[in-house]
């Protein structure tokens, strides 16, 4: 199940085209490619997507921990490395979220998940793209 989850942005949010649109509403996602991925820890694994049609990069983590009473679940950052801008998604009950997208023409971004498994919080970035 994947849920465009609740996100936070930073002040950097906004600044171009398509920042902080959903990539499934914007059509976005139809030619998204995993530039880099990377192992979470606890069954989760980060992905950051990008679009090249629209020039867009956003954070998909899969595999996480549900939230429950006893851990915060699973999340995903997106974190544009130019102006610093950052959307963090938190997925809930569910084990799947992505984020927001920034827009990343000649830029580079990262993303990084974490995963509260309620006994370990583990975390993981992907290269950058």
């Amino acid at each position: 199940m994947t849920l465009f989850g609740s996100g936070t942005a930073s002040a950097g949010v906004g600044s171009y085209p398509h920042d902080n649109q959903d990539p499934s509403a914007s059509g976005c996602n139809n030619d998204a490619i995993t530039a880099s991925s990377a192992n979470v820890g606890g069954g989760a694994t980060i992905l950051l997507r990008y679009s090249p049609s629209c020039r867009t990069v956003w954070a998909h983590i899969q595999g996480a921990a549900p939230r429950t009473q006893d851990n915060a679940g699973g999340s995903a950052l997106i974190y544009r490395e130019s102006d610093g801008a950052g959307i963090r998604t938190y997925c809930g009950a569910a084990t799947s979220c992505y984020t927001p997208m920034l827009y990343d023409a000649g830029m580079t971004s990262h993303a990084t998940g974490t995963n509260d498994t309620g006994f370990t919080i583990y975390s993981g970035t992907t290269g950058s793209y």
